[in-house]
């Protein structure tokens, strides 16, 4: 009973947040964009942080690509995930550079990521991760 009120709760809160995020124009999510990109790189858990998990942006989300720049920058680890549709399952897997990202397929959503065939480094199974940072939803 309480897995289903918690489903329940998580698919409203989703619906709202995409609600907001889409009433928001262009100039304002850059914006925001930019302060949180501010904010994160300036945090203490990101600074000693050296091996990173962040999520790409959808279209209608905060954008996470100077994020991700700075973490290259910085000479640190980046992954990102790989979601299997079939079986809900994620791994978190190293990202090469920032420019990689263009050449990545793309899921039914618009998003990319490593194709199934596409063998890296994954996080967890090689040394687990300082910091996830999920846009939206933070550290």
């Amino acid at each position: 009973m309480a897995a289903a009120a918690v489903r329940g709760a998580k698919q409203s809160l989703r619906a709202e947040l995409k609600q907001r995020l889409r009433a928001l124009s262009a100039e304002e999510r850059l914006r925001q964009s930019r302060l949180l990109t501010q904010q994160v790189i300036a945090h203490s858990q990101y600074q000693k942080s050296t091996r990173i998990s962040i999520f790409l942006s959808m279209q209608d989300e905060i954008e996470t690509e100077e994020i991700i720049r700075d973490i290259f920058q910085q000479g640190r680890t980046c992954f990102i995930p790989r979601y299997q549709f079939q079986s809900n399952h994620m791994d978190m897997l190293r990202l090469a550079s920032p420019e990689e990202i263009s050449s990545l397929p793309k899921t039914s959503w618009n998003i990319p990521q490593p194709g199934e065939g596409d063998v890296r480094e994954e996080a967890l199974s090689t040394g687990g991760l300082d910091l996830i940072f999920v846009p939206g939803l933070g550290f």
